[in-house]
């Protein structure tokens, strides 16, 4: 898989090669992000096209937060939330009274969608990949237990060691990391890593020939490289909490 987004588009050259994925990049200015297994956060289980199922998670979520020092300053107060609850349920009731019940019908839907989405990104925020306290809310939560659970983004990586193979090949491997779940390998061919992190962003400089490797284990292999050519390779790891920062530089050459 590849690291991340292009965000920018000046670029001579952007290819993949067989199923590891690597991708090349002669580039002026590229940005890509670094990996991140997703942290838990309230899942989006209403529906606007659901009305009274919306409605019932509204009063979920209220019965709840009352009294949840958890949440003492709700974004959106209980008693706005249980106003707009109501008044969808009253919609639908009505919905078929003609034209302007229709209507009412979709703007108290989407009132009541809107500040569930607004009480939902309170609640992750507070929650910050705890589970039990999205649950807490009355919100239902997605995302990965193991991940969050570790609490910390992971140290930064030993120097990788490299072992060159025929046709153009580098095994790159690395001790494994506690609490990382994602290992982004970059590789130069003939050339310095010009390449710096930058709020979860690997910035790479212009005229840089780059190789980049993502893999959940801590061994890649790079493959159709120029032979005979010096090759520089470092990691950075990560996880639902951050990035470490790129490990100490190896060196080696590829062969014929």
């Amino acid at each position: 898989m590849f690291v991340g987004k292009v965000y920018n588009k000046i670029i001579h050259q952007f290819y993949s090669r067989k199923k590891n994925k690597a991708y090349w990049v002669h580039c002026k200015n590229l940005f890509l992000k670094i990996k991140l297994k997703k942290k838990i956060i309230v899942k989006i289980s209403w529906s606007s096209r659901k009305p009274l199922q919306m409605a019932g998670t509204a009063r979920g979520t209220v019965t709840a937060m009352t009294g949840n020092a958890k949440f003492a300053t709700p974004k959106v107060t209980l008693a706005a939330m249980t106003t707009a609850a109501t008044r969808t349920e009253v919609a639908w009731a009505n919905r078929k009274n003609g034209a302007t019940a229709k209507d009412e019908l979709t703007l108290a839907s989407n009132d009541l969608d809107s500040l569930l989405h607004t009480q939902g990104d309170y609640v992750s925020g507070i929650a910050n990949g705890d589970e039990a306290i999205i649950h807490s809310a009355g919100f239902e939560a997605i995302g990965s237990n193991a991940s969050a659970a570790k609490g910390v983004a992971p140290a930064t990586p030993a120097a990788p060691v490299l072992t060159s193979k025929n046709g153009g090949a580098i095994k790159a491997k690395v001790d494994a990391v506690a609490n990382a779940d994602n290992y982004c390998f970059v590789l130069s061919v003939d050339g310095a890593i010009n390449a710096t992190i930058n709020n979860g962003q690997i910035n790479i400089d212009a005229g840089t020939k780059m190789a980049v490797l993502n893999s959940s284990k801590s061994s890649v292999e790079f493959t159709n490289l120029p032979a005979l050519k010096p090759v520089s390779v470092v990691v950075v790891v990560s996880n639902s909490h951050g990035n470490s920062g790129f490990s100490a530089i190896a060196t080696g050459a590829t062969l014929p």
